[in-house]
């Protein structure tokens, strides 16, 4: 028997849908409420397979109250109905198995019933995979998914920039109206909320297929979002990080395969504004690990300081001080010429961007490789 609930605020709608579930055998109505806070409570005690939502409910719309149900029990299917054709499409979108509009005809809810129980005999049936491969995520440059090596396609856009969202705020409560201010900032709140729980919708089938049915939850008009097991360049370069107070002999491999993580800037070709500060971040943390890097190699290894300072300055290029120790590089490995054609392109960069000269002790040393 596939266990029902009916919320809807209008009596004579909700008695006349109970009435008509009722030529239904395998459907059993374990409960018809008509005040939406009723619900929750319920649920956390009684497992039901189907929930038939009215769309518009007075304070709280069967939008948001889909929202609280699957933060509850996630397997829950539901069906949404509603007298508002214009509310059709995106409450089918919004994690639903079907929409019904109202007045409801009983074959019309035929079609409804036998994709609900197709629905249900596929999920009883299926054999959890406990050995799906974990999905990659790429943060630095651009932000990409991976699944056994293969690219994984966003339904759209806003998608993939609400993952990316929830994915660097992961592991804490985001505020419904903080993701709808920063994803749909000149937007209407009201069409807003709908093109998150549409996003929402299409980010959880995706993940899902992936092997990660219940990773967004919703409580106290907060998401949570959190995956395990994943791999991720960006969380594998926080942990690194933080792990290398001091660079020595005993992690000096560790630091380098840490930098190497940074492929670029967090995200840069996606251009989301609310990334820029996350992006300053991971910046100054590989400037400060490559000045780590630098120090260590500096007395060790002049190709590998060179290498670094050279990373350094591509990711900082208007540092006298970095320029001055490439310089003092080259020089102490007879690359005297190289030596001159880097202060040259440096006073260049400075002239052209700045309209500013190079430090005076830069000028020294530059003069000194001329006489």
């Amino acid at each position: 028997m596939i266990q029902t609930i009916l919320v809807d605020d209008e009596i004579l709608s909700i008695s006349l849908l109970e009435y008509k579930l009722q030529d239904f055998p395998n459907i059993n109505i374990a409960k018809v409420y008509t005040h939406p806070d009723q619900v929750l409570s319920d649920l956390a005690t009684k497992k039901i397979d189907v929930a038939f939502l009215d769309v518009e409910m007075g304070e709280m719309n069967g939008l948001d109250l889909a929202e609280l149900i699957l933060s509850i029990q996630p397997s829950v299917h539901i069906v949404f109905v509603t007298a508002h054709m214009e509310y059709a499409v995106q409450a089918f979108e919004i994690n639903s198995i079907d929409y019904l509009l109202k007045p409801v005809t009983t074959k019309r809810l035929q079609k409804t019933i036998n994709r609900l129980t197709e629905k249900i005999e596929t999920n009883n049936n299926s054999v959890p995979n406990d050995s799906i491969a974990p999905i990659s995520i790429k943060c630095f440059n651009e932000l990409q998914v991976f699944h056994n090596n293969q690219l994984i396609p966003f339904k759209t856009l806003k998608v993939k920039e609400l993952f990316g969202f929830l994915l660097t705020h992961m592991n804490t409560y985001i505020n419904r109206d903080i993701l709808i201010d920063t994803l749909w900032p000149e937007h209407d709140y009201q069409k807003s909320k709908i093109h998150l729980h549409t996003c929402l919708s299409h980010l959880r089938k995706m993940l899902k297929e992936l092997g990660y049915p219940n990773c967004i939850t919703f409580a106290n008009q907060s998401y949570y979002f959190t995956l395990d097991p994943v791999i991720c360049d960006a969380i594998e370069f926080d942990k690194g990080i933080k792990s290398l107070t001091v660079i020595d002999s005993t992690n000096i491999q560790q630091a380098e395969n840490i930098s190497q993580l940074y492929t670029g800037a967090f995200m840069e070709l996606n251009g989301y504004n609310w990334a820029l500060t996350k992006t300053h971040f991971y910046h100054e943390q590989m400037l400060n690990l490559l000045d780590k890097l630098i120090m260590y190699f500096q007395h060790r290894d002049h190709k590998k300081t060179l290498l670094y300072l050279r990373a350094y300055l591509k990711l900082s290029r208007y540092s006298d001080k970095k320029v001055k120790q490439a310089m003092e590089v080259l020089i102490q490995q007879g690359y005297r010429l190289e030596a001159i054609k880097l202060y040259q392109e440096y006073k260049q960069l400075l002239i052209q961007e700045l309209e500013i000269e190079p430090d005076e002790k830069l000028v020294q040393l530059y003069n000194s490789l001329l006489t």
